[in-house]
């Protein structure tokens, strides 16, 4: 496993990104369906090309990138944990991940900045995002820790912070590390014939 301390979001973190199957792609990589074989597509034309896919973006994502720095020190202040921001963890040529934080040596962070709805929604019903559960499972695959504090943040919000505990679930990496062979072998023959 190699640490790249380079700053997420700029040219040299998406360029070790390239091909690379990560913590967005969980979802996918664990149902072994359609979405897999797109994906594997995707990262053959990012391997060819050089050049990586941009991902997809709206309002809440964009949103998401402007209060991480607010929502890590709001939980590092209702935690008491200190957050040590990671670039990109490389665990092989084709796997990798980009947490939001170590915490200690098992721990790691994950942050997602909801918008005043679906914040309000998660008050309510406190379900967690498959989505998000499957990239918090790969980022534990990929980096061997131990757990993760999912933080859930607003800013309108009397409690602006929400952190839920996700332990590491060996089922769902099992499933995940097999969702992550098959890819990689699909990959590998399609590059073998087309490169």
């Amino acid at each position: 496993m190699i640490i790249h301390d380079v700053k997420q979001g700029t040219e040299e973190w998406l360029q070790l990104r390239v091909g690379k199957f990560t913590g967005t792609d969980g979802q996918a990589i664990a149902a072994d369906g359609k979405g897999l074989e797109t994906l594997v597509f995707e990262k053959a034309a990012e391997v060819i090309t050089g050049k990586f896919k941009p991902s997809y973006t709206n309002t809440d994502i964009e949103r998401g990138h402007e209060l991480e720095a607010m929502a890590r020190n709001s939980y590092e202040l209702e935690s008491g944990n200190l957050v040590k921001e990671v670039g990109f963890v490389e665990l092989d040529e084709f796997t990798g991940c980009s947490p939001d934080g170590f915490i200690l040596d098992e721990g790691m962070v994950e942050i997602k900045c909801k918008n005043d709805a679906n914040y309000a929604r998660y008050l309510y019903d406190r379900k967690i995002d498959p989505a998000h559960n499957w990239q918090i499972q790969f980022n534990l695959m990929v980096t061997g820790r131990e757990w993760c504090d999912y933080v859930i943040f607003n800013e309108n919000f009397p409690k602006t912070t929400v952190i839920t505990r996700i332990n590491r679930n060996e089922t769902e990496i099992a499933k995940l590390k097999a969702g992550v062979a098959v890819g990689i072998a699909q990959l590998k023959a399609i590059l073998d014939k087309i490169k």
